[in-house]
C-alpha cells in the first residue's frame, strides 16, 4: 500500500542550536497578518523553513526563507515571499526519507526577485539543517496537528530494497514465450537465479546510492560558492567605502595645508619687507654719521633708540600677525562645521519634504504591497530588484544609487561601470582623444576595475596587437 497523497504544512525557526521553535502554517500566517507577535524574536532577522509534510511525517518539499522582526517581535508587514509557489517549484534536494525532495533556497531559487529573502542550509557533520528539520519533524510532528496516516506502513529506509525498487527505473519485463512443457530445473539453477536477482538488487541500490550523494554534494558546493561570493563582495564594498572616505579626508587636509601654506609664504614677504626697510635706515643713518662726526654721539643714541623701536614694532607687527592667522584658521574650520551643519540640514529638509510629500503615495504602495504586488525594477547589472513600499522614496530619489547599493559597489563605481557596460570602448589617450577602440565588455559591476577594464593596451600605439582580443570582439 503506497504513502498516502494528503500533505500538510509546518513551519521551523532555527536557532543557534537548531530547531528553536516549530508551528502549523497557519499559525504561521496569524503572525504575518499581525494577530499575534513573537516576543522571543525581537529585533532579530530568523531563518525559517517551509516543509511540506506527508502522511508519513516525512519531507518531501522545503522553502527555506529569511524574516524580520521589529522591537516587538511584530513580524515585517512588508514581507511577501510565496512560500508555496517557491516549495512546489523548487530544484533537486536530498533525500529525508521520503525520496528526494523539492527544495527552493538561495542558492537555486525559481523566482529571482525573492533570493534576497532566501538563505542557504549548512550541511557539515553535526550542524546539518536538514537532519534537524527530519528530526524536528518526526519528533513534534504529531504534536503540531500534522497529519499522520495511521493505515500506511512505515517509510522505508533510504537504503532498503524496498526504496531502491520504488526510486529505480522501470522494471524490464521478462519476454513471452510460448508454453512448454513443465521442466524441472535442477537445484543449482534455481540458487544461481537467485543470486543474480540479488545482486541486480544491489547494484540498482548502489547506483541510487550514488546518485542521490552527487546532487547533495552538488548542492553543498553551490552553497559554498554563493557564500562564499557573497562575503568577497561584503569586503570589496567595504573596502571601496573606506578608500573613498579617506580620500576625502586627505582632499580635505591637503586644501587646508595649502591654505596655511600661501598664509605662510605671504606673512614671509611681509617679514622680508620689514628687514628691507631696516637695512634701508641703517645705510641712511650710516651716511648721515660719515657727514656729521660732530654729532656723532647724538646719532649713536639716536640710532640705538630707532633699533629699540624698531624692534618693537617687528615683535608686535609679528604677534598681531600671528594672531590674526590663528583667528583665520579658526573661523576656517567654523565655516566648515557650519557648512557641514547646513549640508545635513538641508538633506533632512529634503527627506522630510519628500517624505511629506508621498505620503499619501506610501500609503497606497504599503496597501497595494500588502495585496500581494511587487515592486521590480530593472537596472544592469543588478537585474530585477524587488522594491518594497518602505524603499520607494529613496529609489526615486537616487535609483543609480540604490542600484549601486545592490551591486555591492559605490555610486561613483557603478556609473564608471555603466558607461563602459553601454560603450565598451578603449579610454587611452592618444593626441589628446581616447583610442575608441572595442574592448571586452565587463558584465559584473563588482569585476570592473576602473583604469583597466576599459583600457585595451593591445589596441593602442603603445602596445603591440593582439589577435586572440580581436577574435573576441569579432565573436560579440
Amino acid at each position: 500500500m503506497g504513502m498516502s497523497a494528503v500533505t500538510s504544512e509546518a513551519i521551523l525557526f532555527f536557532g543557534d542550536r537548531g530547531v528553536s521553535k516549530s508551528m502549523l502554517f497557519s499559525d504561521f500566517e496569524a503572525i504575518l497578518d499581525g494577530m499575534v507577535g513573537v516576543p522571543e524574536f525581537a529585533g532579530e532577522q530568523i531563518k525559517g523553513a517551509y516543509c511540506l509534510v506527508n502522511g508519513g511525517l516525512q519531507v518531501v518539499a522545503l522553502t527555506l526563507f529569511l524574516i524580520d522582526f521589529d522591537d516587538d517581535g511584530m513580524a515585517d508587514h512588508t514581507w511577501n515571499v510565496p512560500l508555496r509557489h517557491l516549495a512546489e517549484h523548487g530544484g533537486p534536494g536530498p533525500d529525508m526519507g521520503g525520496g528526494p525532495i523539492r527544495l527552493a533556497c538561495k542558492s537555486q531559487c525559481p523566482v529571482a526577485w525573492h533570493q534576497e529573502k532566501l538563505w542557504d542550509p549548512a550541511m557539515k557533520p553535526g550542524g546539518n539543517h536538514f537532519v534537524f528539520i527530519r528530526d524536528a519533524v518526526k519528533e513534534r510532528g504529531a504534536k503540531l496537528g500534522l497529519f499522520v496516516d495511521e493505515s500506511s506502513p512505515a517509510a522505508a529506509p533510504a537504503g532498503s530494497a524496498q526504496a531502491v525498487q520504488q526510486f529505480s527505473p522501470a522494471q524490464t519485463v521478462p519476454p513471452v514465450v510460448a508454453p512448454e512443457p513443465p521442466v524441472v530445473q535442477p537445484q543449482a539453477q534455481a540458487q544461481a537465479q537467485a543470486q543474480a536477482q540479488a545482486q541486480t538488487a544491489r547494484d540498482d541500490k548502489e547506483r541510487l546510492r550514488i546518485a542521490r550523494t552527487l546532487k547533495e554534494l552538488r548542492l553543498r558546493v553551490q552553497t559554498m560558492e554563493n557564500k562564499h561570493k557573497d562575503e568577497v563582495d561584503q569586503l570589496r564594498y567595504a573596502h571601496q567605502t573606506k578608500e573613498e572616505i579617506l580620500s576625502t579626508q586627505l582632499e580635505k587636509v591637503l586644501m587646508q595645508f595649502k591654505t596655511l601654506k600661501s598664509q605662510n609664504v605671504a606673512l614671509r614677504e611681509q617679514t622680508d619687507s620689514l628687514k628691507s626697510q631696516v637695512i634701508s635706515l641703517n645705510e641712511s643713518l650710516q651716511e648721515q654719521m660719515n657727514h656729521s662726526d660732530e654729532h656723532g654721539g647724538e646719532i649713536e643714541i639716536l640710532t640705538e633708540q630707532y633699533k629699540i623701536a624698531l624692534e618693537q614694532r617687528l615683535d608686535e607687527e609679528r604677534a598681531r600677525l600671528s594672531e590674526t592667522l590663528h583667528a583665520k584658521e579658526m573661523e576656517v574650520l567654523n565655516r566648515d562645521e557650519r557648512i557641514a551643519g547646513l549640508e545635513l540640514e538641508l538633506v533632512d529638509a529634503r527627506h522630510e519634504q519628500i517624505r511629506s510629500a508621498n505620503t499619501g503615495a506610501e500609503k497606497l504602495l504599503e496597501k497595494l504591497q500588502g495585496l500581494g504586488l511587487n515592486f521590480i525594477a530593472f537596472h544592469p547589472g543588478a537585474g530585477h530588484i524587488s522594491i518594497n513600499a518602505a524603499e520607494i522614496s529613496d529609489y526615486m530619489q537616487n535609483p543609480i544609487a540604490f542600484a549601486a547599493r545592490k551591486c555591492l559597489v559605490t555610486e561613483e563605481h557603478y556609473r564608471a561601470w555603466l558607461r563602459h557596460y553601454e560603450n565598451p570602448v578603449c579610454q587611452v589617450e592618444i593626441g589628446g582623444q581616447t583610442c575608441g577602440k572595442r574592448v571586452i565588455r565587463v558584465d559584473a559591476p563588482n569585476q570592473f576595475r576602473p583604469g583597466q577594464s576599459d583600457r585595451n593596451a593591445n589596441r593602442c600605439q603603445y602596445c603591440r596587437s593582439d589577435i586572440a582580443i580581436e577574435n573576441v570582439l569579432k565573436f560579440r
